[in-house]
């Protein structure tokens, strides 16, 4: 998958306190410094596809088609929403997408959307002292109402 242009995954450095689902170095990880970039990667897009099974199903209960394409970064951004969660003392904070869900549920359903193609796309950042973690939530809304 190619990320889409004007958007680049920030990958962290190796001892950003965020990235400590990757266990880098412990006795039982396979990941290391050589390969955690790699790792990294791997990992945000399940968690990526992981809040957009939430989204589809969420939609669905609100009447909302939406779809996420296969070749998910290859969809025309038209509209972006951006969360940004700061790291703290509880690690998973960070990871907690509920900021997320709200920003774009009261976005779609304060405009009336009906049909939506959308994929999220999410990084972690070392610029605040215990990083962060960005969210994007870029979708295309078809103009016909069904």
């Amino acid at each position: 998958m190619e990320i889409p242009v004007g958007m680049t995954r920030n990958v962290p450095s190796v001892n950003n306190s965020l990235l400590f689902f990757l266990d880098i170095g412990g006795k039982k990880s396979k990941v290391t410094e050589k390969n955690y970039a790699k790792e990294y990667e791997k990992w945000m897009v399940k968690r990526e596809l992981g809040i957009e099974k939430w989204l589809l199903d969420t939609f669905s209960h609100l009447g909302i088609n939406a779809t996420v394409k296969s070749d998910r970064y290859s969809l025309p951004i038209m509209y972006q929403i951006k969360a940004t969660q700061k790291g703290e003392s509880y690690l998973n904070g960070a990871f907690e997408t509920y900021q997320i869900f709200r920003k774009v549920l009261k976005t779609v359903l304060s405009d009336d959307v009906h049909k939506i193609r959308f994929y999220v796309f999410a990084e972690v950042e070392d610029h605040f002292p215990m990083g962060k973690v960005n969210y994007y939530f870029n979708y295309y809304v078809h103009e016909t109402p069904y």
